[in-house]
């Protein structure tokens, strides 16, 4: 019983990270259209690959969902927009942060359920994930070098 009650709520879990996968897809594509300037060229390809990537993840989730008995939801989340450059790509890092977060709790809970095969597929959507976090970082100048961090080799004359 009570693994059939944790069963269901990773599958509800699962088809919360689906919508957001549907809306990420839709959002990367949006943003790609709409980002301007010489400077953001290979930023818009990027973002149409990382749309690609994302339709990916809602098919593993999908199936996922339903091989553990659930129904993949239709339901996308919640979109973001503007018209700033910089915005539409601090909307698409932090939707990135928080689809990492909730995969590192969804790989928890499946493990939890011995369901490790389930836990590497969610693994590998997170790893992709990170890749797409770790894009927008340098797209926005982001970097995290810490304080009093010097580069690591000293070079001899």
């Amino acid at each position: 019983m009570a693994g059939q009650i944790q069963l269901e709520q990773v599958i509800n879990g699962l088809n919360l990270d689906l919508s957001w996968e549907y809306a990420a897809m839709v959002q990367y594509i949006q943003h790609a259209s709409m980002l301007t300037g010489p400077e953001y060229v290979a930023v818009i390809s990027e973002l149409q690959e990382h749309a690609r990537e994302e339709h990916n993840h809602a098919v593993i989730l999908s199936d996922l969902i339903q091989y553990l008995g659930g129904v993949p939801t239709v339901e996308v989340a919640t979109r973001l927009t503007s018209l700033n450059n910089v915005e539409m790509l601090r909307q698409d890092l932090q939707a990135e942060y928080d689809a990492i977060r909730r995969y590192l709790q969804r790989i928890e809970q499946l493990e939890a359920l011995h369901l490790y095969d389930s836990a590497q597929k969610i693994r590998n959507i997170a790893a992709t994930e990170q890749e797409h976090a770790i894009d927008l970082e340098k797209a926005l100048g982001i970097q995290k070098v810490r304080p009093g961090t010097a580069y690591p080799f000293t070079l001899s004359p």
